[in-house]
């Protein structure tokens, strides 16, 4: 098996298929700790968005013209064929030994690897927006991943100043979509019922449940909390609950007229053309970097 761990000076040089914005994002934090960053895409715009967000980078149209990597991984749109077809071809970029990651936010490992000739050298390292901000990395590994495989990519993504978690099997959303969609359900619900706009539902969320979350997850705030007052709460608030089955009619409505967010100037919020993302980010890596101390 290939060493891949940060600290080998044979490890420094990965492919990423997809030069998207998880793909730059990524790129970024590779290229920060000492990695040379090939991109693959074949649209022209994100190869040169990623030239242009990741030092020192290159990027080629073709997998074929990217040549050989310690390290791979794919970050191309949710769609399985695609997802299934760049795995594959992947195959033949890295080392025998060397893992093949995949950035999938909920796509089943077993899906993803059906086509390659050996499936289980895939793990999937799935990254959060932005991939060189925020620290932690869902990681899983197929259940007959060759021995040290799993430790071997836990290693270089701490290198790398992660904070991996293994899951232990993958369900749909893994955890923390599945977390963020449930949260997501009740606040959708709560603008549909009328009972605050999403406007107010970020105030309350932001400086009461956010400001803690930041600091401790669910399970250590519930232990300060006391469990038997979670445990009174939960005897009567469940039932009341939103559990529908399909999505928040106030979202399918903002998404049919073609109110898709930042991306499109307007969503829950009106997105003014030229909105800073920076301070956002910065503020991102203050909040981040208090919830490091308050760990340590």
């Amino acid at each position: 098996m290939t060493d891949i761990r940060e600290g080998d000076s044979m490890a420094k040089r990965i492919i990423i298929v997809g030069a998207g914005t998880m793909g730059q994002s990524i790129g970024r934090l590779f290229g920060q700790h000492g990695w040379t960053v090939q991109a693959v895409d074949p649209t022209e715009a994100a190869r040169e968005g990623f030239l242009a967000t990741v030092p020192g980078s290159s990027a080629t149209a073709a997998l074929e013209d990217a040549g050989q990597a310690d390290v791979a991984l794919e970050c191309v749109p949710e769609n399985l064929a695609l997802k299934r077809k760049v795995l594959a071809a992947l195959e033949g970029a890295v080392p025998e030994g060397a893992p093949i990651l995949s950035n999938t936010s909920g796509l089943t490992l077993e899906e993803m690897s059906a086509d390659m000739a050996r499936p289980e050298r895939a793990v999937i390292t799935h990254f959060f927006n932005p991939g060189d901000v925020i620290p932690a990395v869902e990681v899983v590994v197929a259940k007959d991943a060759p021995e040290g495989l799993c430790a071997e990519v836990m290693t270089l993504l701490r290198g790398l100043e992660r904070r991996p978690v293994r899951l232990d099997h993958a369900p749909p959303g893994f955890v923390a979509n599945r977390i963020q969609h449930a949260i997501m359900r009740e606040c959708l619900h709560l603008v549909d019922q009328g009972v605050a706009s999403p406007a107010e539902i970020d105030e309350i969320v932001q400086w009461s449940v956010g400001v803690r979350m930041a600091l401790s997850g669910p399970f250590r705030q519930r232990d300060l909390n006391g469990l038997g007052t979670h445990l009174s709460i939960a005897e009567y608030l469940y039932p009341d609950l939103c559990d529908r089955h399909d999505p928040s009619p106030t979202l399918a409505n903002l998404v049919g007229q073609g109110h898709l967010g930042k991306r499109s100037g307007k969503g829950f919020y009106d997105w003014p053309e030229g909105e800073d993302a920076e301070a956002a980010e910065q503020a991102l890596r203050r909040v981040i970097a208090l919830a490091r101390d308050s760990a340590d």
